[in-house]
């Protein structure tokens, strides 16, 4: 298969990558920074305390500040105001990605099986192609720590130039059912001077705003080690690409924001993570700002988080990305996934 990357998505979903990785430094030249109190309420988005016990203010125009008694001290540019005007229209048919001058209509339901080829296969080159969803991958590893490291990689890999290196992604047989498919994510320890490593694939085409309901399916089988999170539900437009996502603390399934206070949402079920089986992880969030947002988790069909709280970043949020494989782990792990499924309805 030849790749041409002619207007593809999976082009611009490494750019988005790239950006909200990147370092703020040039974003936060000639900004007139108050020094005379503490930070004004007139036009704040958010304000929160970390969980280092810092006072933040974000504001409309993106930028967040850090408060204090006698000060308001700028951080960093945190989003584009003109994030979602640049990125996305809706008219009466639905909701669109600009895409230079295409109109790609965004993808809220979609089930994927692996029942594929080859790896590759899965991701969208033309993306009106209303049979794939998968727009990039990410493999961050000891020999791809930097983001233009791996977002290289991830390309020629892609247009089939290279191949992996220390992490990988294949299609391979269920260990289980010798006539299912499923995808294996392969990932080796961090170095001491990483944090963690990742490998997983990603789509930027689903869209889910504030009051706005997300479900989500999929089959998990542990072959070794451990993957810290599994599914990620994240803003590719903001700084550090916040959000929701599923983890295993202590050998059991928690979520957690990636945002804001980092507030985690705890099982109190005995239920713990199995290795070396399959089980089946299922999410519903509605997404708010607010203590009214929801958080909703299975695993095996059985519910073991249920709770309301802040379940967006900020009031204007638009989570974009679907994140599943090993979006982080600090040891050598190989994990499967099979029967990925998103709605912004029940199933």
């Amino acid at each position: 298969m030849h790749f041409a990357f002619k207007y593809s998505l999976v082009a611009v979903f490494f750019l988005l990558l790239f950006l909200s990785c990147s370092s703020d430094a040039e974003q936060a030249m000639n900004i007139e920074i108050p020094t005379d109190g503490s930070c004004s309420t007139e036009n704040l988005l958010d304000n929160f305390i970390d969980e280092n016990g810092n006072d933040l203010y974000i504001y409309e125009d993106g930028k967040v500040y850090l408060g204090s008694d006698n000060a308001c001290e700028f951080q960093l540019q945190y989003f584009d105001p003109n994030f979602e005007s640049d990125n996305y229209t809706t008219d009466a048919s639905g909701t669109f990605i600009k895409d230079g001058s295409v109109l790609i209509p965004i993808k809220n339901s979609f089930a994927e099986d692996f029942e594929k080829s080859k790896f590759i296969d899965v991701f969208a080159t033309d993306l009106s192609d209303a049979n794939l969803f998968w727009t990039g991958f990410t493999l961050q590893s000891p020999q791809t720590k930097t983001v233009p490291e791996y977002v290289a990689l991830s390309k020629c890999i892609l247009e089939e130039t290279c191949d992996f290196l220390d992490n990988s992604i294949t299609i391979v047989e269920d260990p289980e059912n010798s006539t299912n498919k499923v995808v294996e994510f392969n990932s080796v320890a961090p170095t001491a001077d990483m944090v963690v490593s990742k490998c997983s694939m990603q789509s930027v085409l689903s869209y889910s705003k504030k009051s706005d309901d997300l479900w989500f399916e999929a089959d998990y089988y542990i072959k070794s080690g451990m993957p810290y999170s599994l599914v990620d539900f994240e803003n590719s437009y903001f700084e550090g690409s916040p959000g929701p996502r599923v983890v295993i603390r202590n050998n059991k399934l928690e979520l957690e924001n990636k945002f804001g206070a980092k507030l985690r949402f705890e099982s109190n079920s005995a239920t713990i993570v199995p290795e070396g089986e399959w089980f089946k992880v299922k999410v519903h969030l509605k997404f708010s700002d607010a203590e009214d947002g929801v958080l909703e988790l299975w695993q095996d069909d059985v519910e073991i988080i249920s709770a309301t709280g802040i379940s967006l970043p900020t009031s204007n949020s638009i989570q974009n990305i679907l994140e599943v494989g090993i979006s982080a782990t600090i040891q050598n792990t190989v994990l499967l996934v099979d029967n990925v499924k998103i709605s912004n309805t029940e199933f």
